[in-house]
């Protein structure tokens, strides 16, 4: 079996030093808005989810010290359980967390950097998990 494949980039991670402020510096500059659907994540110190005025590019703010925590990448249910096959036969440790609308993969790569796998088929992955 050969490497599954992505979808593409869903969101990027991004620590600020004040998540109102950048709220507003990403809106003013750049076009982006809170995505509603997914603001309740947010306790204060994000993830706060913006995305770009044609929907395409989303990010995640964390307000917090230090670096970006890296990369989520997207994909449907199908290919997300085939990651955590794949990952597994690299002996990768991979954290599943269900957010209740969308699942997330999490794991480090060979320098230890964060990512990420995240899918919104929720309904489709809590069968394949079962």
């Amino acid at each position: 079996m050969g490497v599954p494949l992505l979808n593409g980039v869903d969101h990027c991670h991004l620590n600020v030093d004040d998540l109102a402020r950048a709220v507003t510096w990403y809106r003013d500059v750049l076009g982006f808005s809170v995505v509603p659907e997914l603001a309740f994540w947010d306790e204060g110190k994000g993830p706060l989810t913006l995305e770009d005025q044609a929907k395409t590019i989303r990010l995640a703010l964390f307000e917090a010290p230090g670096n970006s925590k890296g990369i989520a990448f997207s994909v449907n249910a199908e290919q997300f359980l085939a990651w955590l096959e794949h990952l597994a036969q690299f002996n990768i440790k991979t954290v599943i967390a269900d957010h209740g609308v969308t699942y997330s993969m999490y794991f480090k790569d060979c320098a230890g950097n964060s990512h990420e796998i995240t899918s919104h088929d929720y309904e489709q992955i809590k069968r394949g998990l079962e």
